[in-house]
């Protein structure tokens, strides 16, 4: 082998393991912000090695909206709390089944219930 032959071919591992580090890189940074990561490098020649590194990993999006209401009851209080909660996550682009009610306050003052609902979504 000549001197030019191994130089090129130890410029070629050179740069292949720049490349695995660098996806190595994006992917873990990918999986720390908890985005979907998938990182790939290449090497430009004909027989040049491709490094990929990383895999999908699925994002969470979450948020909570609170809404007010009242009722004649302590459950109607709650479910039209609920309700105002819901239109406003929807009003957001959220759907009804990515919701779920995860907590309501209710007091009573006179004969008329005052709730406030906190609706948690997900998708």
């Amino acid at each position: 082998m000549s001197r030019t032959s191994t130089s090129r071919t130890s410029t070629i591992r050179t740069s292949t393991i720049r490349l695995r580090v660098t996806a190595v890189a994006l992917a873990a940074s990918a999986c720390l912000l908890g985005g979907v990561g998938a990182a790939q490098a290449s090497t430009s020649g004909a027989a040049a090695p491709t490094a990929t590194s990383g895999r999908a990993v699925t994002a969470t999006e979450t948020a909570t909206f609170t809404g007010s209401g009242t009722g004649g009851s302590m459950g109607a209080a709650i479910e039209s709390a609920t309700n105002v909660a819901l239109s406003y996550a929807q009003a957001a682009g959220w759907q009804r089944s990515q919701c779920y009610r995860l907590a309501s306050d209710v007091r009573q003052s006179g004969g008329w219930f005052t709730a406030t609902s906190k609706v948690f979504c997900q998708r």
